[in-house]
């Protein structure tokens, strides 16, 4: 019973203690299959964290590199170079300077851009917008990359671009280069592969056993190979066997695929060393804790270097966040930049730029919808004087009511824009007809009727307007900019405070104003102009006392052209220093020579733009005294009245010069401009002349005859002669006489004759 009892217990015991090994066989394969399965999910979470990693640095790679080539592009050696080269400039003059300074700028780019002492860029090329090369940093290899893909690009993209070359593939930035809004050409700059492969091979090191490539559209590019000894030898085999990851690097084409090698699997106890490890029971117990503390310390290096991947990772979330930041500073920069450069500083309205870039997109739009569309050039009249009278801050107060009235009549569809100091474009598109665009220019004069105020102090402004209608008017902005404003100065010559529809004799008369001035450039090199000389004579004695010296020009294309148009045009381009030049030495010269006949006195017109250069003028009349050698008394210089309403302390010190020197001064057309007693106290003068306009009538008119015998009254009692100009017959010459007026010309004495028919007057009177 014993015996059986021992036996039975022996084999409990031994059953038990197979049992208890069997159930401890099976715990320690159950947590080293945990462990293993642990330690997987912890490499492939560190594997997955080091590839988005490299991903975010070659993001941040290519998103710097995008930064530095937009930056260069819209730079003002690249600006100035196309708007050198769409203004027709050569390469002698402007275009191939700004073409050396912009291959100095590129050079620069590719030494200054290193990433540990290597080049960024391999090569930087601008092409135009076919796709011909402009500039070319490299070696003048063979340029393959077709451009037309690129056309449709937004001015503010960039493309990163993978092309083929014999050693492997080659990356590259493709920027359009914009100029006045449209791609006039391509920025394109070709990254060193090697300092992309730097980027990545720098965290990595050679045992770690992985393959990583940047994947493109027409291929991959390799980084690294530690799987096999044979790099780029690795069988396809092979790489599916290992963990794979395949990550988007984001504003990019590219993918970065990573292959790694798993951690290796353990065997587990086989069935023969079921045996042994029932005999050696302590041994196993050892062997499996100290396995499980190996798959703790494991788990906890994993979870060391996922909380440093961790840690590093928030480090480059808040520098992409601050990159963020900046970059939204910087785009709000350029917002700001963008809209002070198309936008007027002091009015907000849009500038001249603009407003030819508005102008150009309402003819496109009219065009293809077949409508007409307006432009009106609305100038302010006289605005130097409010500026000169009442300074610039009430000028620029003017300008800014001046917008307001103006946005108050346009509606959101219309365009107005400073285009100039005091003038504004107003584009009206779908204009239905010229009457609707008549009610605006109304509109316009009628806004103007209202005062301005500025420091208590009201004052007026009036309005020339020019109007131009496409497509009758001009097919493009340049015609219609250029016919509105000549509509607009034909106002100006009309009297202002009124508007102009343009038409075709206004371009004939701005031809014919062109034609003129070329051929009065010629007329006195070749000295085609002539003096004419009108007797002055002594209303009393009847007798030649003095002579007016006249201009005369007779072309041989337009015949006879009127002094009062061709003086006007030499005004406006610097010749009538010339022409005043020729007229008071040839008038001098003819004054001395008649002086043998009688005491002469010899009256010659000045320009009111001869008197701004008073020191020049000076310098010519005391030259013609000299030359000549006529006596300073002999000399009458007639000055209009419009000089001294608008005249400087220069002029009155000129005329007080000339006194001094003993040459006569008379005003001239007294009466038709701003007439003032204060003029005729204030300046030295000698004479007046009354303008021959009041004469006209003056027999039929009363207000005329009462308006002339104000003026010699106001004459006499300021001691001043009196010359009457116009007189026309025998009545003219009884009445002023009467009134003491003493002395007179016109045609009932004489029209201007030349020197030769001038001096057979003076001979048959002595």
């Amino acid at each position: 019973m014993n015996t059986w009892s021992k036996k039975l217990s022996s084999r409990r015991l031994v059953t038990s203690g197979a049992i208890l090994l069997v159930l401890y066989l099976a715990i320690i394969l159950t947590v080293t299959n945990l462990g293993q399965a642990r330690l997987k999910e912890s490499q492939e979470r560190e594997l997955s964290l080091k590839v988005q990693s490299y991903a975010s640095v070659l993001e941040m790679f290519f998103s710097a590199n995008d930064e530095n080539i937009t930056n260069i592009s819209n730079g003002r050696s690249m600006q100035a170079f196309f708007a050198n080269l769409a203004s027709g400039m050569s390469m002698e003059y402007g275009l191939g300077a700004s073409l050396i300074k912009l291959e100095k700028e590129l050079n620069k780019l590719i030494s200054d851009k290193k990433i540990n002492k290597k080049p960024i860029y391999e090569r930087l090329l601008l092409t135009n917008y076919e796709g011909n090369i402009i500039v070319d940093t490299g070696n003048q290899t063979p340029f393959s990359l077709n451009l037309t893909k690129f056309h449709k690009m937004d001015g503010d993209s960039i493309c990163i671009y993978p092309s083929l070359r014999e050693d492997g593939i080659q990356i590259n930035l493709v920027k359009p280069v914009q100029f006045s809004g449209k791609t006039v050409g391509y920025l394109i700059a070709k990254l060193n592969e090697k300092v992309i492969i730097e980027q990545l091979t720098s965290q990595e090191y050679e045992d770690s056993r992985s393959r990583v490539d940047l994947s493109t559209s027409i291929g991959p590019v390799f980084i690294w190979d530690t799987i096999s000894t044979d790099k780029h030898q690795t069988t396809e085999d092979e790489l599916n066997r290992n963990l794979f990851f395949d990550v988007k690097i984001e504003n990019t084409p590219f993918h970065l695929k990573s292959w790694f090698v798993p951690l290796a699997e353990k065997d587990f106890f086989t069935s023969r060393w079921f045996i042994v490890g029932l005999s050696f029971l302590a041994i196993p117990v050892i062997l499996g804790l100290l396995y499980v503390f190996m798959i703790n310390s494991v788990n906890l290096v994993l979870r060391t270097k996922v909380e440093e991947s961790s840690r590093q990772q928030q480090i480059l979330f808040t520098k992409n966040s601050r990159l963020i930041e900046e970059i939204e500073k910087r785009k709000i920069s350029e917002q700001k930049l963008a809209y002070q450069a198309s936008h007027d500083a002091l009015t907000g309205l849009a500038n001249r730029k603009f407003g030819n870039e508005r102008l150009e997109q309402e003819i496109e739009s009219a065009s293809k919808n077949n409508s007409n569309m307006l432009v009106i050039f609305i100038d302010l009249d006289n605005f130097k004087q409010i500026n000169d009278t009442l300074g610039h801050l009430v000028g620029d107060e003017v300008l800014v009511q001046s917008t307001q009235r103006l946005l108050s009549i346009a509606s959101p569809k219309d365009t107005l824009s400073r285009f100039g100091g005091d003038e504004f474009l107003l584009i009206v598109p779908n204009l239905k007809d010229s009457v609707t665009g008549k009610k605006i220019a109304e509109n316009i004069l009628t806004l103007f009727e209202q005062s301005f105020v500025s420091n208590k102090q009201e004052f007026f402004i009036s309005t020339s307007i020019g109007m131009a209608i496409y497509p009758q008017d001009g097919s493009n902005a340049q015609q219609l900019l250029a016919n509105a404003d000549t509509a607009m100065y034909k106002v100006k010559e009309d009297g202002r405070n009124a508007f102009h529809f343009y038409n075709a004799e206004m371009n004939m008369d701005v031809q014919r104003t062109l034609n003129l001035d070329s051929r009065l450039r010629q007329a006195i090199s070749h000295e085609e102009l002539e003096l004419y000389y009108q007797p002055i004579i002594n209303l009393r004695t009847q007798k030649i006392i003095g002579a007016e010296a006249l201009m005369r020009w007779n072309d041989a294309q337009y015949g006879f052209v009127a002094p009062d148009e061709f003086i006007k045009l030499a005004e406006r381009n610097g010749l009538i220093h010339q022409l005043g030049e020729f007229a008071v030495h040839e008038a001098c010269v003819q004054a001395a020579k008649w002086q043998q006949y009688l005491p002469l006195q010899m009256s010659v017109n000045f320009s009111s733009v001869q008197f701004r250069y008073y020191e020049k003028l000076l310098s010519q009349i005391k030259s013609a005294l000299k030359v000549s050698g006529l006596p300073p008394g002999r000399l009458d210089i007639e000055i209009t009245e419009s000089l001294l309403f608008d005249h400087s302390d220069g002029v009155l010190t000129l005329l007080d010069t000339l006194q001094e020197m003993g040459a006569q001064l008379t005003i001239d057309d007294f009466g038709t401009g701003y007439s003032a007693l204060s003029y005729l106290q204030k300046f030295p003068f000698d004479r007046l002349k009354i303008d021959r306009s009041f004469l006209s009538n003056l027999q039929t008119n009363e207000g005329d005859r009462e308006l002339v015998n104000a003026i010699i009254a106001m004459a006499k009692a300021l001691n001043l002669k009196i010359v009457a100009e116009g007189i026309e017959d025998q009545w003219l010459v009884d009445y002023l006489t009467t009134m003491q007026c003493e002395f007179g010309q016109g045609f009932f004495y004489s029209k201007p004759v030349s020197a030769e028919d001038f001096e057979q007057l003076l001979k048959n009177q002595y």
